[in-house]
This record gives C-alpha cells, structure tokens and sequence, in this order.
C-alpha cells in the first residue's frame, strides 16, 4: 500500500469524521432521528469524499477503479478502520 495514500485517506477520514460529529450529527439529534443511520451518513459521505479526492491506496490492482472504490470505502468507515486494519501490525496473544 502506498503510504502517501494511506496517510491521505486516514486525514479524509479524520476530516469526514469531524464534520458529521459537529455539524450533521446535532441536527439529527434535534430532529430526533434515529442515530443508528447516523453511520450510513457517515459511510456514503466518506465514500463520496474518497471517490472525489481520487485516492488509490491499492495500487496492486489492474483496474484503478477498484482500488478507488476500496480506498473509498475505507475512508466511508471511518479512521478506526484504517489503523485497525492497516496500521495495528500487533499480533493478538
């Protein structure tokens, strides 16, 4: 994985996470929606955000748009996704 893209990915991440925590997050609250679908909001927007900033952190694949859509959803999951399944190398005991 290229590490340049990995670090723009967990910065779009950080980014995406902290604007639905501060502005969409409050009004859905206000509205009193259930905030279950606060992480579908969180996912779609992320993954529009990645596919946007044209982040390929899978460089491996023939086809650019598969690593796009990959890099995409990676960031739609948020930052706790990428360390936990990029960036945590420890082995659990």
């Amino acid at each position: 994985m290229d590490l340049e893209a990995l670090a723009a990915m967990v910065v779009a991440a950080l980014i995406i996470t902290a604007v639905v925590e501060a502005i969409i997050k409050p009004i859905w609250e206000r509205l009193k929606l259930d905030k279950f679908w606060i992480l579908y909001v969180i996912l779609i927007s992320g993954s529009a955000l990645g596919w946007f900033t044209e982040l390929n952190g899978f460089p491996i694949f023939k086809e650019e748009v598969i690593g796009r859509v990959l890099s995409s959803l990676a960031i739609g999951l948020g930052p706790s996704f990428i360390y936990d399944n990029f960036l945590d190398n420890e082995t659990p005991q």
